[in-house]
């Protein structure tokens, strides 16, 4: 199975743009470390059928890593600080930068996964967790119901499914 960028950031979208789902990803990144661009894999291939174990998320976080720590995670601070800072169109702008980071974000990711054997079953939610040292039953209840909610979205009937083989 293969993943183009364009597919990934598709389903991203889609994902990001379901009610809650944004709050979700952006708390768990927040109070916890998680990347969104991590789960939203996760979500992708929970979608597909396809799963991966703790190691190969771990092995997923570390592809990116780098390009998070020196790039992404100090430009997303920027950004939050020029919030009320900035007339609304610069703000604007700075978050479609942003959006470019998160591609090459993803991009990284993708290249690691290529790499990868899939299972045909698994559990994608506990597995991108674990990797980020995450005991699931350590989130707060709404939290964690939350992120259970993202996982049965995926179901192929519920959102466009988009087509990896």
């Amino acid at each position: 199975m293969s993943i183009s960028a364009e597919q990934y950031w598709q389903f991203s979208e889609s994902i990001w743009k379901q009610p809650g789902a944004r709050h979700t990803a952006l708390e768990l990144q927040d109070k916890y470390a998680l990347e969104p661009n991590l789960l939203l894999l996760a979500l992708l291939l929970e979608q597909q059928g396809q799963f991966l174990d703790d190691n190969q998320f771990r092995q997923l976080e570390m592809a990116q890593g780098s390009w998070r720590d020196r790039m992404l995670a100090p430009y997303r601070q920027l950004r939050r600080l020029a919030k009320h800072n900035l007339p609304a169109e610069s703000y604007q702008q700075m978050l479609e930068v942003e959006l470019v980071m998160e591609k090459r974000s993803q991009q990284l990711i993708l290249k690691s996964l290529e790499r990868m054997r899939f299972a045909h079953e698994g559990d994608n939610l506990a597995a991108c967790l674990d990797a980020q040292g995450i005991e699931p039953n350590t989130l707060p209840g709404n939290l964690l119901q939350q992120l259970s909610h993202l996982f049965q979205l995926c179901a192929p009937d519920d959102l466009p499914t988009y087509n990896l083989s």
